[in-house]
């Protein structure tokens, strides 16, 4: 009677672990609902142990019976949790009506520069196109933010960030021309490969195509250079229009493509500089932004300043097939100021014996003292010549008259020569000492040499591009590309050079100027996390300005997709977004209701998109993101 009675009593206790562990799934964690179920089955199977040991006599049958009903339970536990994650997913809300309403909004070619980045396993699961003149913050600068704080990121979209300088000048090989028709940062390499006669690499189908007009010279150049004004994009030439004579001077001489945008999404340097050097987009060549999934985690493209990972480049480079087919004949190298430079120059090669090294300098701001130092002392080395520190400490004598006065964003730190001229001047030092050192364009195949200034970026950054920080650089910059023009027309004849002038994107105003907000990435990590956490693992791993990394098994946990998370913000106002401990001053409250976001994508709907779905989206309803159209540089 006891037994029959005990067995009675363990059926409820079975059948609610189990019921438990179904709401639980089906309302927040799979883990946690396991969990749950398991610890209330085990806690009754120990307490009905427990009472048959008491018994005087082992009694086989009620072992039996537990052993059963532990197996029972654990089965109930499992098809609890599995049924509660079938009812979550049918619960859940069909996102795609929403993700498609954005898509509409952006508009079909903002759309195909977004596709053209997101790269399943490299790209944050949710990708952040930002509404027009809105920046994204790091978190140091939202703890510290002030009113009219210049510093802002232009980690987005829209034309006034992706419209571009781009001009080829070759004399004796390409004809002065104007163009109006549309090209992207990634027709610059088979720009090159047509100019040199590299008809294998045209072969290859990338979606980068030679630049109009621009046709095979009946003999190839010695030497090509590449020269990028990193945010030297058109919204900045046309702030500072005297700021660039040098630049000037070039256009009537040169094939200028006024239609030229940087080509993907988001405009920043990292991906432009591999789409340069690859002739892809970054789904294809897999550096989709300064940061990247790496596995479970997520890490800076690249790794390491000093000790650079080229591989993170997908595919091979320009210069890398280009040494190769050529049976390391030609010299390809690259000089820039940070790791994200690379990406024009790739590994320099992938037949490279042992010991045979290209350039590949960078500014290490990171180890004491300062100086130029190779990506990675395994992979690359510097110039035969490298201009000495007092050289650059002449440069810092000569200009400290004339700094402007202090200012209380000037830069600290690592940093403090990255905005003004005397690091321009050095670096055009140094590029002065590699034309010569290294004797470009006595190789017997046309030698690469990839080309980038920082500091207009840099700048941007730190004072803002409305700045007159801002004009300084730029002066100073192009102060160096008449430099290196004067050297090439003197060392080599019409026929041997060609110099390809361009920038990477633009810059973003101040938003206060512009009716624009700041995005914060630690309130809108906390929204995402109070709205969806309900697994055991935190559900975002990082904000990046333009994309957020969320943790998977998270994801999987809480059967949650990141669509839904997307979703969920389409309607995410500015008022939603301030943080406590941002100041009551530096609060635009006139803008309380200003949409934070333009479109908010999750990886589940970019997957799904196909190419000939784009043309559906239509004309984007964001007027004010292309303000000027395709500029006129005669005008400015």
């Amino acid at each position: 009677m006891e037994r029959r009675s005990s067995s009675r009593a363990l059926v409820p206790i079975v059948l609610a672990g189990g019921g438990v562990t179904l709401v639980i799934a089906a309302t927040r964690s799979t883990a946690l609902a396991v969990l749950a179920g398991s610890l209330a089955l085990g806690a009754t199977v120990l307490i009905l142990r427990s009472r048959s040991r008491r018994r005087d006599a082992p009694d086989p049958g009620r072992r039996r019976l537990l052993t059963w009903a532990a197996l029972g339970g654990l089965m109930w536990v499992a098809g609890g949790a599995t049924i509660g994650r079938a009812v979550r997913r049918l619960s859940a809300p069909d996102t795609k009506p929403t993700m498609d309403e954005m898509a509409s909004g952006l508009g079909t070619e903002y759309m195909e520069i977004l596709q053209r980045t997101f790269r399943p396993g490299r790209s944050g699961e949710i990708q952040l196109l930002l509404a027009p003149y809105n920046s994204s913050n790091y978190s140091n600068e939202s703890v510290s933010l002030v009113p009219r704080d210049p510093r802002t990121s232009h980690a987005s979209v829209w034309m006034y960030l992706e419209r571009i300088p781009l001009a080829v000048y070759a004399p004796g090989i390409v004809e002065p021309s104007d163009s109006t028709q549309r090209v992207s940062l990634a027709d610059i390499a088979p720009t090159i490969a047509t100019l040199t006669g590299f008809e294998e690499f045209l072969r290859l189908g990338r979606e980068g195509q030679p630049l109009p007009g621009i046709a095979r010279p009946a003999a190839a150049p010695k030497l090509v250079v590449v020269f990028v004004i990193d945010g030297g994009g058109w919204n900045v030439l046309k702030q500072w229009p005297d700021a660039w004579p040098a630049l000037k001077r070039l256009w009537p001489k040169s094939a200028l493509f006024r239609n030229a945008i940087h080509g993907s999404f988001p405009a920043v340097t990292a991906c432009a500089h591999a789409t340069i050097g690859t002739g892809a987009y970054p789904r294809d060549h897999g550096v989709t932004g300064h940061n990247i999934r790496d596995g479970s985690g997520v890490r800076k493209a690249y790794g390491t300043p000093g000790g650079a990972r080229p591989d993170d480049i997908l595919i091979p480079t320009l210069a890398d097939l280009w040494y190769d087919a050529n049976g390391g004949k030609a010299w390809v190298g690259e000089i820039g100021y940070q790791v994200w430079h690379l990406g024009m120059l790739g590994r320099g090669g992938t037949t490279r014996p042992p010991g045979d090294k290209p350039v590949g300098a960078f500014w290490d701001e990171y180890v004491r003292p300062e100086a130029w130092r190779p990506h990675n002392p395994d992979l690359y080395r510097l110039p035969i010549e490298t201009p000495g520190l007092d050289v650059y400490e002449a440069h810092k004598q000569t200009y400290a008259p004339n700094a402007p006065p202090p200012d209380p964003f000037d830069p600290k730190g690592r940093q403090v020569p990255c905005c003004e001229p005397p690091i321009v001047q050095y670096q055009g030092d140094l590029i002065d000492a590699t034309l010569r050192s290294e004797r470009l364009g006595t190789h017997g195949a046309t030698d690469l040499l990839f080309v980038n200034f920082k500091s207009p970026d840099y700048t941007g950054h730190v004072y803002n591009m409305l700045d007159d920080h801002e004009r300084i650089v730029l002066e100073a910059v192009d102060a160096e590309l008449a430099r290196l023009v004067g050297t090439l027309e003197s060392t080599f004849a019409p026929g041997e050079f060609a110099l390809i002038v361009t920038a990477d994107h633009g810059q973003c105003p101040l938003p206060d100027a512009v009716d624009g907000t700041r995005l914060d990435p630690i309130q809108l990590q906390e929204d995402i996390q109070r709205a969806f956490g309900k697994s055991l693992f935190g559900v975002v791993q990082y904000v990046a300005p333009s994309e957020v990394f969320l943790d998977r098994r998270a994801l999987w946990d809480a059967e949650i997709t990141a669509d839904e998370i997307a979703a969920f913000l389409k309607d995410y106002r500015y008022r939603d977004n301030i943080g406590p401990y941002v100041p009551k001053a530096a609060i635009e409250r006139n803008l309380m209701d200003n949409l934070e976001f333009a479109g908010v994508f999750g990886a589940e709907y970019l997957e799904s998109l196909r190419p000939e779905a784009l043309p559906g989206f239509g004309e984007s309803r964001f007027a004010g993101g292309d303000p000027f159209g395709v500029p006129d540089p005669l005008t400015l």
